[in-house]
């Protein structure tokens, strides 16, 4: 057998380990993956009301805002303002070279009075983004409880050029507020912003990037956010995963797990309803004798936001079939190679970024090329159309990664955020293709 479930459906979360290989062959040392696949339903009838959320909006006024982007922005939290109710927190930090609180944090209940204030948001001069980010968190605090939805959302268009600027200091805070009960997800709006900031600073606060390539998205943005906010059916994920029968699990494609001498763990962000997360977990396995043998035993534990934040935890463990001398192993597992090699090529692209920021274009390129091959091998391997595969293939192939001159002539300021985004997505199980315009 090559999956393990847990089943249990009065819980909001469900864990299925999917192995590569069904049968390994007797006596041979090697590798294989395993797919740990985390999913939750839609919200069942009777299950408890939704948790109170309490957000913190900063927002970036600086002078680059002025015109159409801040038309959409105080549009966008005007939307805010409207869709939450009375028993959620809001309060909204804006910031150029200084930083103003346009109301504290507050019950949403007098809902006129906030688009009043949004309505009087200007704009001004620099760009003091960690000022911003940390009043922002001030608020938040201020009615942080562990009952209910903590998040500050950032938004800016522009380089943090005054106040803390250092990314691994402003991910610290993040890191440190995340240990608090309160996430962070960013908004990246045009050209000119720091994406790399953004996402570290997204991660740390286990919360959620967005890149906003035209004002006019801005609003589609803040309703996805919230979606997800008003949806939260998990918190404060952990995910321990053990190798057993002298198997070892070595990485998680995409995350940097915590190892001690029992296996890897790692945190990971809410999850929402009709949500999955998908990772990759390499296995080292000595050479085992024929018959039945556990692999892989994960635990997964979190509270639970659909039944009162009861403390859950799930264990899953994986066993296959090792074979005589003389069989041959089965054809891998086409879904599992499949995540496999998307998250590989998410981490490509973050690596080819890195290539290109230091004038190695060939290098940077080559790498994509190699991943691109890769897909389309794998999509012919199997006979597959896969609509993942595909979005991937389209994705490189618009970046002309087989053409050196072409690649190098085309590659700008956009290319490099549109790969940084799509490496995000992928990592985190959405599309990454942009919607169309």
């Amino acid at each position: 057998m090559n999956c393990g479930d847990a089943c249990d459906h009065a819980n909001s979360m469900q864990a299925q380990v999917i192995l590569s290989h069904s049968v390994l062959p007797k006596g041979k040392p090697g590798k294989l993956w395993a797919v740990v696949k985390l999913s939750s339903g839609p919200k069942q009838q009777g299950t408890a009301e939704r948790l109170p959320l309490n957000i913190g909006v900063v927002l970036d006024r600086s002078g680059s805002m002025s015109g159409r982007p801040l038309d959409y922005v105080r549009q966008a939290a005007k939307f805010l303002v409207e869709q939450v109710g009375a028993n959620d927190v809001l309060s909204l930090t804006v910031f150029d070279s200084q930083v103003d609180v346009v109301f504290p944090a507050q019950r949403v209940t007098n809902k006129d009075m906030l688009k009043q204030a949004v309505d009087s948001i200007s704009t001004g001069g620099s760009t003091n983004l960690s000022g911003g980010l940390l009043r922002g968190y001030d608020e938040a605090l201020k009615e942080g409880r562990s009952e209910q939805v903590n998040r500050v959302l950032l938004l800016t268009d522009g380089m943090a050029n005054v106040g803390v600027v250092d990314p691994d200091m402003l991910a610290g805070k993040a890191g440190a507020m995340l240990r608090r009960g309160v996430s962070l997800s960013t908004v990246g709006v045009g050209l000119h912003f720091n994406e790399d900031l953004l996402i570290q600073l997204a991660e740390a606060g286990k919360g959620s990037y967005y890149y906003v390539r035209e004002a006019d998205e801005i609003p589609g943005v803040f309703a996805s956010e919230l979606q997800g906010l008003l949806s939260v059916v998990a918190q404060n994920i952990g995910l321990q995963v053990h190798g057993l029968s002298g198997c070892r699990a070595t990485a998680v494609l995409g995350y940097e797990p915590a190892f001690d001498d029992t296996g890897m763990s790692l945190t990971l962000p809410d999850m929402f309803h009709d949500d999955q997360k998908l990772l990759a977990v390499e296995i080292d396995h000595p050479a085992l004798a024929a018959g039945q043998h556990e692999i892989l035993k994960i635990r997964l534990s979190y509270a639970d936001a659909a039944h009162d934040l009861d403390a859950v935890s799930v264990e899953v463990t994986a066993k296959m079939s090792v074979g005589s001398a003389g069989d041959q192993p089965e054809a891998p597992n086409f879904e599992v190679l499949k995540i496999v090699e998307l998250a590989k090529t998410a981490i490509v692209k973050d690596q080819s970024v890195e290539a290109i920021d230091r004038g190695d274009f060939e290098s940077g390129r080559r790498a994509l090329e190699e991943r691109l091959t890769a897909l389309r091998e794998l999509q012919e391997a199997y006979g597959q159309h896969d609509s993942d595969l595909q979005e991937e293939i389209s994705n490189l192939e618009s970046m002309s990664v087989q053409d050196s001159g072409s690649f190098s002539a085309c590659f700008d300021t956009e290319s490099r955020k549109d790969l940084r985004y799509q490496s995000y997505q992928r990592r985190h199980n959405r599309p990454t293709n942009r919607p169309e315009k």
